[in-house]
């Protein structure tokens, strides 16, 4: 054993500790490189004949386990529809049930005229225009990216330049979710676009979607909305 002098072990501690800290920073918060656009999608988030593989998913596409406004919501032949038209409130949809950790497939469409929307999770609804929580965003500039409403704001930026690349607009795009602790990783259509420990964030909520409030119209559809609740 190494008798050091209090103050020089003092500072090699500090330092230590700075180290640790600044790397743990580092990890948590970088955004994984992307430019490439390469593909990494987890098996779980694969998706055959509109089902993701595996077991334990559950359909979240019933109106037992959502909740809806009729005027701008309706679930027909397992297809959930929205249409939101210069409203001064946003207009949510989202499930009766809380959930803390799980994975999450999405299968959506969205058009319109400057439509903005986003697939929300861990939102802690007042009523159907306010539900502070993420939103794993859809719109001009922020598809992608990962949104804290009536909270944080923009978490997680992703390039507007990349999206382009990735979104099929006016067609189905998927978003594969994990959420996991304060741990949020998100693929849209097989590219990681979210990867970003967020020590504020909710670590439970309910999971929904956004019909955006303003001056556009948005129109968005969902043929595909499974859940599957990590242990």
């Amino acid at each position: 054993m190494c008798n050091y002098p209090k103050q020089s072990l003092l500072s090699k501690l500090s330092a230590i500790v700075f180290f640790l800290s600044v790397c743990a920073t580092t990890t948590a918060f970088a955004q994984r490189d992307t430019s490439e656009l390469k593909v990494t999608l987890p098996a779980a988030g694969k998706m055959i004949n509109g089902k993701p593989a595996g077991k334990g998913w559950v359909n979240l596409l019933d109106t037992t386990a959502l909740n809806l406004e009729k005027q701008y919501w309706q679930l027909n032949n397992g297809i959930l529809h929205g249409d939101c038209n210069n409203q001064n409130q946003h207009h949510y949809s989202y499930t009766k049930k809380v959930y803390t950790d799980f994975e999450l497939n999405v299968m959506i469409k969205m058009t319109g005229d400057e439509a903005n929307s986003g697939v929300c999770i861990r939102i802690h609804p007042t009523d159907f225009d306010n539900a502070p929580g993420y939103q794993v965003d859809m719109g001009k500039g922020y598809w992608g990216s990962l949104w804290e409403e009536r909270r944080a704001s923009m978490v997680q930026k992703y390039p507007e330049e990349l999206s382009a690349k990735l979104v099929k607009a006016g067609d189905w795009n998927h978003y594969y979710i994990i959420a996991k602790g304060h741990h949020i990783e998100a693929w849209l259509n097989g590219v990681k676009t979210i990867d970003i420990i967020h020590a504020g964030g909710f670590l439970d909520g309910n999971i929904g979607i956004q019909l955006c409030h303003g001056q556009k119209h948005t129109i968005v559809d969902v043929k595909a909305m499974y859940v599957r609740e990590l242990k």
